[in-house]
């Protein structure tokens, strides 16, 4: 067999420079990606230009042509030569412009990328003058209105290879269509109008954000999301996140805009995630709208070319700050105003939290209606043990006071002594009457459920899963509001660690400590595990070494770890699954309602352990209607 040498294989080749339209051609490369890139960088122009109005006409799923017209401010005609070369923008003239940068568009490589790749026509006119038009570096007179008109031809025939990986016509227009329903979701003062081969798709007039959201999210979405609006020194996230009950089994609805752009950031959407992991479960996707809005000198966007990937200078602290906002929008309670029968959320009084993990403080909340108000009547002097066993009247469950269990057998609980033995509270001296948003009971159907009347109509609540949500945020709270007891390992595990993981560990001992793991260092790569959390010595004697990595990375990536969090509350969720009170078993009212007291009181009293509902609500109406009654 002949050698193979180097000259075979490489001929030798002088160094030259590249002519300007490979270079253009090469940068295309990284802009224009599909037609739905084309669309993605006209309409982000268009409204950097100041359109109210957007229409997008598409054929061949953009392939053919593209057509992209607005009202805007319009380019002058000594100024239509520079609008198609690279690097010529108006959107930023220095550093500090390109450091700060607050449009949508700043590298000035869009419309010359794309002429690169096809055929290319802009129309534009200036208000009070005349219309002109660019193609193929010729300038001559046109009609056209106020604004800019930007048609683009035969996408990618002059790199075929390139054309070769498209996708059908219509998969490339569902693409077309998602780009423009992101841009519309952050801009609805803006119309747009979107056609498909001559068949109009989306056709959205200027509105409120609210309108528009409805406009465009899914209706699961529209039905069960939650508002929030937090603010904090230079921060402020607003938007919708969807209750656990309307999650998906894609990841298919999760829009996150920073400054008005749409983003793709992991430590953007781990926040996300993070705040859901307590009510969501399984590989259920939430669904979230969120905006926000940050001082741009703290921000990147000048990361890709795409401008869809951005870099944060406190990226851990807008981490926190996300995580903190998205929990406690999930942990309101969602109720019915006993007065006029609407469904309202209030806010209640959440577990403690380390200040330093929080962002800046002084974030106003969302207006709620007073917990107290909701509060149950108090507790008669003498109680029976099943009584007892619902009033969790007490933070510290005296079971839990001295002792932790330690295997799933010890998890038991005997219902009857979670909180008999703490004392009644005195009844307060002629206690006003509280309203009671979820109603009374007034019997029990199925073993299952709990039926309870109040003015909007009829309530449903799943007992066990109602019950087991009430139990679970109370062991959490006891949990937190007491160091976490540590067992050493009777063997201490030895194993190794990335570098990174290894840097890790030196900068976060404290930490570490307080989430009970006694580390140290035996080895320039390896760690020794000796002291864990009592509460989850059989979880990390199975998995010890790759809890303590997950967590490592976490730090490295977040400033902060729920690895812990998670694998402690698995074992709080098994505890007070078995402690809750089981299908068919008989309830009296007294018992029933004080079910329906705590949750009232209860965070994310809404869903169960799980993800799934504990009650609905049925109107008046919906009951009517049931027997065709007013027909």
């Amino acid at each position: 067999m002949e050698e193979t040498t180097l000259e075979t294989r490489r001929p030798e080749r002088k160094i030259q420079e590249l002519s300007d339209q490979l270079i253009s051609q090469i940068a295309a490369g990284e802009v224009v990606e599909r037609p739905a890139s084309v669309v993605k960088e006209l309409v982000e122009n268009a409204i950097d230009a100041g359109a109210d109005s957007v229409e997008v006409r598409i054929e061949g799923g953009g392939i053919k042509r593209i057509v992209v017209s607005d009202n805007g401010c319009g380019i002058p005609k000594d100024q239509l030569a520079l609008a198609v070369k690279r690097h010529a923008t108006s959107k930023v003239s220095n550093l500090d412009e390109l450091e700060s940068v607050s449009s949508l568009g700043f590298r000035g490589e869009a419309l010359a990328s794309i002429a690169s790749v096809s055929d290319m026509k802009v129309i534009s006119r200036v208000a009070g003058e005349d219309a002109f038009s660019i193609a193929d570096g010729e300038i001559s007179a046109a009609s056209g209105n106020k604004g800019t008109r930007i048609e683009v031809a035969d996408l990618f025939y002059k790199t075929p290879a390139r054309r070769k990986f498209l996708k059908s016509e219509g998969t490339e227009a569902a693409h077309c269509q998602t780009v423009i329903e992101r841009i519309a979701l952050a801009y609805p003062e803006v119309a747009f109008l979107f056609v498909a081969n001559g068949k109009p798709i989306i056709n959205l007039p200027a509105s409120s954000i609210e309108e528009r959201l409805t406009r465009l999210m899914p209706r699961d979405f529209r039905d069960a999301h939650r508002a929030l609006d937090i603010k904090a020194p230079a921060l402020r996230l607003y938007g919708w996140v969807c209750l656990p009950t309307a999650a998906r089994s894609r990841a298919d609805c999760q829009y996150f805009y920073v400054n008005g752009r749409f983003v793709r950031d992991k430590v953007l959407s781990h926040g996300v995630r993070m705040a859901y992991q307590d009510v969501l479960h399984g590989s259920s996707q939430p669904s979230y709208c969120l905006f926000l809005q940050m001082d741009p000198h703290k921000v990147d966007v000048n990361v890709h070319p795409t401008k869809s990937e951005v870099r944060m200078r406190d990226s851990q602290a807008v981490h926190q700050f996300i995580f903190h906002a998205v929990e406690d929008a999930l942990a309101r309670t969602t109720i019915v105003d006993p007065s006029s029968g609407e469904i309202m959320d209030t806010a209640l009084p959440s577990s403690p939290r380390d200040a330093s993990a929080q962002a800046p403080a002084e974030a106003p909340v969302a207006p709620t209606v007073n917990p107290s108000s909701f509060r149950p009547a108090q507790p008669k002097p003498s109680r029976t043990n099943t009584e007892a066993y619902l009033d969790f009247s007490s933070p510290h469950p005296k079971s839990f006071q001295n002792s932790f269990p330690t295997t799933i057998a010890a998890m038991k609980v005997d219902p009857a002594t979670l909180s008999a033995n703490h004392a009644t509270p005195k009844p307060a001296a002629e206690a006003p009457k509280r309203p009671q948003p979820l109603g009374r009971a007034v019997g029990q159907v199925c073993g299952t459920f709990i039926i309870a009347e109040n003015s909007a109509g009829m309530v449903l609540v799943d007992m066990h899963a109602a019950h087991e949500r009430i139990l679970y945020e109370r062991l959490k709270k006891s949990f937190d509001e007491r160091k976490m007891p540590m067992q050493e390992m009777l063997i201490p595990l030895v194993f190794t660690v990335t570098p990174e993981q290894m840097a890790t560990f030196e900068d976060a001992r404290e930490e570490l400590e307080q989430l009970g793991l006694e580390l140290s260092a035996v080895g320039p790569n390896q760690l020794s595990l000796r002291s864990v959390p009592q509460l989850m010595i059989n979880q990390i004697s199975q998995a010890g070494p790759t809890i303590v990595r997950e967590v490592l990375d976490d730090f490295r990536q977040y400033g902060k770890s729920t690895a812990m969090t998670e694998k402690r509350n698995e074992v709080l969720s098994r505890m007070a699954c078995h402690a809750a009170v089981r299908v068919n078993r008989i309830l009296t009212i007294e018992e029933m309602d004080a079910i329906l007291r705590q949750m009232e009181q209860t965070d994310r009293a809404d869903e169960c352990n799980h993800g799934r509902p504990t009650w609905v609500q049925l109107s008046a109406k919906e009951l009517d209607s049931f027997f065709m009654r007013g027909k």
